[in-house]
């Protein structure tokens, strides 16, 4: 799994964020230290330097600033991670879904194909079986024997055989009259 564009530039912006809290940290840790060392002077001074006491109260509110400003740092960088990795969700996500419709799109092709493919061979199919009835209807037709109650005759062309019996049959209930045609065609 590879790194999408948009995580690969939170990840940098990331990187470049975790390097300026380091900074900030750095100069908050000298700022307490320099501050810690103005309280000693102070003390030892028993509070006779008001000088040191204005650089102190500068030196911790600095040094407040500063943490609040890798706070900020840290929390921006935090929520363009967030950000971020919804985005590659998200795209991800889309990126499935066109993939999805690309393979439905390829199955429906696939599909349409082998219905045209069998459509044809069904044409095919029935042009040959017509031909064959129209060439196994000659034969019966040119019959010299052909009697009104049955002919069977052999096309000796495709070597098919057909039997029809068009009139002259009483069915089981006693009517007279024809019953239809019957086409029997062997290949």
């Amino acid at each position: 799994m590879s790194i999408s564009n948009v995580m690969s530039r939170s990840l940098m912006s990331a990187s470049s964020a975790m390097k300026t809290a380091r900074i900030q940290n750095a100069v908050k840790k000298q700022m307490e230290g320099h501050a810690g060392v103005l309280k000693a002077e102070i003390k030892q001074d028993k509070g006779k330097s008001p000088e040191k006491e204005k650089e102190l109260e500068e030196t911790e509110k600095k040094a407040a600033e500063v943490d609040e400003a890798t706070r900020s740092t840290l929390s921006e960088m935090n929520s363009g991670l967030k950000e971020a990795a919804q985005e590659d969700l998200e795209e991800r996500r889309a990126e499935k879904a066109a993939e999805k419709k690309k393979a439905e799109k390829a199955a429906e092709k696939k599909k349409a194909e082998k219905r045209a493919e069998k459509k044809a061979q069904e044409e095919d199919l029935r042009t040959s079986v017509g031909e064959t009835e129209g060439e196994a209807a000659e034969a019966d037709i040119t019959a010299p024997d052909s009697s009104p109650s049955a002919l069977s005759t052999t096309a000796s062309a495709k070597g098919n055989i057909i039997n029809i019996v068009s009139e002259g049959i009483t069915t089981a209930s006693g009517s007279a009259g024809p019953l239809g045609e019957r086409v029997d065609l062997k290949v």
